[in-house]
């Protein structure tokens, strides 16, 4: 085949073109060169397409059994279906850096394409940093992981991909979440661009304000799918285990999160332009700090790689490249000073410097949650390590903060809040909290943070459909449209402000299903054929267990039945399956009744031939559903605020049709 030989030639030349853009990126753009900014330009090109030809190699060789490859032999076999053959190219360390390396090539060559004419003071730059980016990925595809070794010997079959893996979730899980973390390449290389060149005014935030949003959506969609794959898949009854490796997937979600709020100071008003750089470049080196925790061996977890001394290359990366940010920004400390100060604590520039603390709270409380073990062991020799409780004790009441400024930054006014701009805004959202708040306490709600959720998703919720009401009622009067067209102008108008508006429901939507689970019911119980159960309100019924084959594996199925207060029965179908191919794995199905306000969970923990009884653990899952459509509201306002005009773009313009004058015959 020709991968054995093409595709570690196709990473050699690509290591080529890299390492000589980063340098005729620098070169070019201090001497003012074209030719060599051309060349690094087109080097972006030249390397991207190595990285695209080297992937597709990989993936042909994995959908052709070729199995002379090592990486294809141990990762893929001949019984696994086609679409997880595709998906195994990044079922492991060597695949998941080339899946890696694929997607930063095309981040590259479509923010150069796009940007070339519009900032080229800044292309040869952020070409030279992304290609420093790309040279660092090829290059430990070239002399350590490496995607194309070959074996002395064709085997007949293959070991397969890891059971838990195969999930129509997880095959998704991996490219959205690296969709989010190679993003965030582009904003950091625009960034360091403006570093290096001095023009450190709003034209690299404007350059990178989508690209931003885009890396923070896919980071978005790939943490609600992981969380999504480990509630149908692990078989806990859980959508967060606060896992090293989950939280290393989070931590520049929340890092990123701030960046993306507090560039609106800095366009607006010209504020915090030495925080936005150190945000850009914290959440840059999480992504890579998230990779150094899966690929480095030191932790144990469902998600991470088998111990490799590639870790140490990964941590040398990271001190590179902090090191290299910090040093930019020292040199260029006089043109990052702030043009305006705080005038008020009463004002959205207020609010969002205290979102952005309170997300980097956030962030500290699981970073040190999840280091803590290294760090005790590193000084006191002693890994003390770290539970679910922490996590959740340190993040509820910060959370619970955060909620509240989610209503209260969009609305309030810039620079100072006047009394009479607090009432307008605030009196309303004010009494739908308190209203709520007694509500949900008279309803019996104990759970302080459920309490608080009501209360401040009320204040939030009502805080949006006011300002949407008022400008909505605005074009009705001044356009003479119906309610829904109004509402749907009115948005069409400021995308970016009524996308994240939207957003901002979706996360309220978000913190009402995970409030769910402070009122979740679990039962486990044994059960002959015949035998039923009562779990809160619902009636399990156990009517015997099959044996089924699917196409490499074998499942243990127990036929349930499941009725609400006596209403219809529903059958559900736990599995417990074996793998029998290489790995000889197995794994638990969970069998979901999934309702708007409440899943049914049902886990299969053994099976016992002999009696043919099953052990059966049953859970109630209240509101989970809504972290779910809460994650698709916000993925969709995101998309509307996407979708804003570059600013200086033409708008397009309605031409009314002309007025015909009429004439008085006689005059």
């Amino acid at each position: 085949m020709s991968a054995y030989w093409l595709g570690p030639l196709a990473l050699w030349v690509g290591l080529g073109l890299t390492l000589y853009g980063l340098v005729a990126g620098i070169v070019g753009g201090r001497r003012r060169n074209q030719r060599l900014i051309d060349g690094a330009v087109g080097s972006v090109f030249g390397a991207g397409i190595c990285v695209v030809f080297a992937y597709a190699l990989l993936t042909a060789g994995f959908l052709a059994d070729e199995f002379r490859l090592s990486y294809v032999a141990n990762n893929a076999s001949r019984a696994m279906p086609v679409w997880y053959k595709a998906t195994a190219v990044w079922g492991g360390m060597e695949g998941s850096m080339l899946l890696w390396a694929f997607i930063l090539a095309c981040y590259s060559m479509a923010a150069i394409w796009i940007h070339r004419r519009r900032h080229p003071e800044l292309i040869p730059y952020a070409a030279a940093v992304l290609q420093g980016i790309m040279a660092f990925f090829v290059g430990v595809m070239v002399f350590s992981s490496k995607p194309f070794v070959t074996l002395d010997f064709t085997p007949v079959d293959g070991v397969g991909l890891n059971p838990l893996l195969q999930n129509h979730w997880m095959a998704a899980h991996p490219p959205s979440l690296y969709l989010g973390y190679v993003g965030w390449s582009v904003p950091f290389a625009f960034a360091m661009a403006a570093l290096i060149s001095g023009r450190l005014g709003t034209e690299w935030i404007v350059a990178m304000r989508k690209w931003a949003l885009v890396s923070f959506l896919f980071l978005t969609v790939g943490n609600l799918m992981g969380s999504h794959w480990a509630y149908i898949e692990l078989g806990w009854g859980g959508f967060w285990g606060w896992d090293p490796v989950e939280n290393s997937a989070i931590m520049p979600w929340f890092v990123g999160a701030a960046f993306v709020h507090s560039i609106m100071i800095q366009e607006k008003r010209g504020m915090l332009k030495l925080w936005n750089v150190g945000l850009i470049t914290a959440t840059f080196a999480l992504t890579i700090l998230g990779t150094f925790v899966t690929r480095s061996g030191i932790i144990e977890s469902v998600h991470a790689f088998a111990s490799t001394n590639i870790g140490v290359v990964f941590l040398s990366f990271l001190v590179v490249v902090i090191g290299t940010a910090v040093g930019l920004t020292w040199w260029r400390s006089d043109l990052l000073q702030t043009e305006n100060r705080l005038e008020s604590f009463a004002s959205r520039e207020a609010a969002f410097l205290f979102n952005n603390l309170l997300l980097l709270g956030i962030f500290f409380a699981v970073w040190w949650g999840t280091f803590f073990p290294f760090i005790s062991e590193a000084a006191t020799g002693q890994r003390i390590s770290v539970g679910p409780p922490f996590f959740n004790q340190v993040n509820k009441p910060l959370s619970i903060a955060l909620l509240l400024l989610t209503g209260i930054g969009p609305v309030i006014a810039w620079r100072r809040a006047s009394r009479h701009n607090l009432q307008r805004n605030f009196r309303f959202p004010v009494a739908a909290l308190l209203v709520a708040g007694v509500v949900a306490v008279v309803l019996g709600i104990h759970s302080w943070y459920a309490i608080a959720v009501i209360a401040f998703g009320a204040f939030v919720l009502a805080t949006i459909g006011q300002e949407m009401g008022r400008g909505t009622r605005a074009r009705m009067r001044s356009k003479e449209e119906r309610a829904p067209i109004a509402l749907v102008s009115l948005i069409g108008r400021n995308r970016r402000r009524y996308g994240g508006y939207i957003v901002h429901i979706g996360v309220v939507l978000v913190f009402a299903g995970i409030a769910g689970v402070f009122f979740v019911t679990e039962q486990s119980a044994r059960l002959a054929p015949g035998e039923s159960v009562e779990v809160g309100s619902f009636q399990v019924f156990y009517r015997g267990t099959d044996i089924e084959r699917g196409p490499n594996y074998t499942a243990t199925v127990a036929n349930l039945t499941v009725s609400e207060n006596g209403g219809r029965a529903y059958r559900i179908r736990p599995e417990k399956r074996f793998y029998p191919e290489g790995q000889e794995q197995t794994t638990t199905e969970v069998a979901i009744w999934s309702r708007t306000f409440e899943d049914f969970y049902a886990i299969l923990e053994g099976y016992q031939p002999a009696t043919q009884s099953v052990d059966l653990t049953i859970i109630v899952n209240p509101m989970v559903m809504w972290i779910w459509i809460g994650g698709g509201i916000m993925v969709f306002g995101m998309v509307i605020a996407l979708t804003t005009p570059r600013p200086g773009a033409p708008r397009r313009r309605v031409v009314q049709p002309a007025k015909r004058k009429t004439e008085r015959v006689g005059a």
